[in-house]
């Protein structure tokens, strides 16, 4: 179970880190349905590969990285369905899915506590992503509950879709700490740091403030680590996902 990293996963991430707070989001449009777990599953830097590799996305402070256990799970199923995964093994803190769904409708399942306990949901449009034609990966769905080895997915009744699934762990690292005393990096199991890693739309990668994203829509500013200095800004839904300069 050594950690590799999968260049092409990680750059995917860094792109939906910077589409956090715009239209270009695919996870505001439909996945979590608490803020604090959309920005967490943007993040899954994080998120380990159903293959047996490890991803972490170089140089940000933070991140989750998930190592899945060996042994995978498969099965093909219409409706909402419990998948029997077996016994739980020592230190498995979720299960990581991959699912594909051959017709439409929708998809749903628990996935981990986000900050503060939060309960919160992944779900998809089986009709988008049986276009896409790719997989949906999950990365932290919740373990089974206690005495129990299975998880249910809840899908309309005629939605058929497959998945192969096994138990995961993982470590979290520290987020880093400026002269401010503001803590910076990506969302992460803890929570969201008071400063979030995004890309600006000049290209300059740096990080902009948890509470800008609740009390500004539109453009603001991306800053170096230290809060302080401007490298550009970052359209927090904006509407059309651009800024007219940077600063």
């Amino acid at each position: 179970m050594s950690p590799t990293i999968d260049r092409a996963f990680a750059e995917a991430v860094e792109r939906e880190l910077a589409a956090i707070g715009t239209p270009r989001s695919r996870l505001q449009k439909h996945q979590r349905r608490t803020r604090t777990a959309a920005i967490a599953f943007g993040s899954l830097a994080l998120a380990g590969a159903l293959t047996g590799a490890a991803v972490a996305v170089a140089a940000l402070p933070g991140p989750t990285t998930v190592t899945p256990f060996e042994q995978v799970v498969t099965g093909t199923y219409t409706g909402t369905a419990a998948v029997e995964l077996g016994p739980i093994p020592e230190g498995a803190d979720r299960v990581i899915l991959d699912l594909t769904c051959s017709n439409g409708g929708s998809v749903e399942v628990a996935v981990r506590p986000g900050q503060a306990g939060t309960s919160a949901t992944t779900s998809w449009d089986c009709s988008d992503a049986v276009r896409g034609g790719k997989a949906i990966h999950v990365s932290d769905a919740l373990l089974p509950s206690p005495g129990s080895t299975s998880i249910t997915i809840t899908a309309d009744p005629r939605t058929t879709w497959t998945v192969t699934a096994r138990y995961g762990t993982s470590e979290t690292s520290d987020w880093g700490v400026n002269a401010r005393g503001e803590t910076y990096g990506v969302p992460n199991d803890k929570g969201v740091p008071d400063l979030i890693a995004a890309r600006a739309t000049n290209g300059e990668d740096g990080y902009i403030r948890d509470s800008d994203t609740w009390s500004v829509e539109g453009c603001i500013n991306v800053y170096e680590s230290d809060g302080e200095t401007v490298v550009g800004l970052f359209p927090n839904g904006a509407a059309d996902g651009e800024c007219d300069a940077d600063e």
